[in-house]
């Protein structure tokens, strides 16, 4: 039967949208687009997806590809279908929600769990629109996995264990791990293929399972972005000549202390 793989993907704002059509909001936890932004799925993800068909195609087995979001995500799910995962699977949870990465890793893990028992998880590094790269090692805390990362290559695989190359400070480090196991690639390890006319026909009528789940953000801390420089007051920068000690008397007083 082979080993089943899970994919993980984001649909993230197009990394090369101008500047004028992204904001932050005032509340400082929201990415805010124009009306007219568009998305992509987020490129380590294809780098991951892309791993994740090679991989199946190598050893055998499936590829289900995996995500958090609204139906809006559905076509980004179907190119990822259209290279070769075998099913979808949509994660409906509150946008809100959405945001704290601890309550969408939670989501997706038990999405997974419901859905399928992979024995390898592969995502991306991190998302473009965040660059945080938290949710790959929650999902695999959940799950009871081992997580690697920079991944950037794949050298083996069989029931119990995988063996990938991860990226160091000058050397590619070759690391074996227990299965199951979460793999984040980053864009070193392949160059994701084109989708085929064939795939993308076939992926059109692809059914997307449509996993619902309820869950709960455990504290009041919400995600907060650095407001772009065009949305930042602006501050007075005070230069403090003389002694240590002036320099220091200077800052508490301009902290109030």
């Amino acid at each position: 039967m082979g080993m089943e793989i899970v994919v993980l993907i984001k649909k993230v704002p197009d990394p090369n949208l101008p500047e004028q059509l992204v904001s932050i909001s005032d509340s400082q936890d929201e990415i805010v687009l124009h009306a007219s932004a568009q998305y992509s799925i987020n490129l380590y993800d294809l780098n991951a997806a892309e791993a994740a068909i090679s991989l199946k195609e190598a050893h055998g087995g499936s590829v289900t590809v995996v995500t958090a979001d609204d139906a809006s995500a559905d076509q980004y799910l179907r190119r990822v279908m259209a290279m070769g995962a075998d099913r979808a699977v949509r994660v409906e949870l509150d946008p809100t929600l959405r945001r704290d990465p601890f309550v969408t890793a939670r989501a997706i893990a038990a999405a997974v769990n419901k859905t399928c028992k992979p024995s390898v998880i592969i995502a991306g590094r991190q998302s473009s629109d965040t660059d945080a790269g938290y949710v790959p090692f929650l999902v695999a805390r959940n799950l009871g996995a081992v997580a690697l990362s920079p991944v950037v290559s794949i050298k083996n695989v069989d029931d119990h264990a995988i063996i990938v190359g991860k990226l160091a400070d000058s050397s590619i480090d070759e690391y074996e791990l227990r299965l199951p196991a979460m793999i984040v690639v980053s864009n070193e390890i392949n160059k994701p293929r084109t989708p085929g006319l064939k795939g993308v026909m076939a992926a059109k009528k692809a059914a997307i399972e449509v996993v619902t789940e309820t869950q709960t953000r455990p504290t009041a801390l919400k995600p907060r972005f650095a407001p772009k420089k065009s949305q930042r007051s602006g501050h007075e920068i005070k230069f403090v000549e003389g002694s240590n000690e002036d320099k220091a008397a200077a800052l508490l007083a301009a902290l109030g202390k």
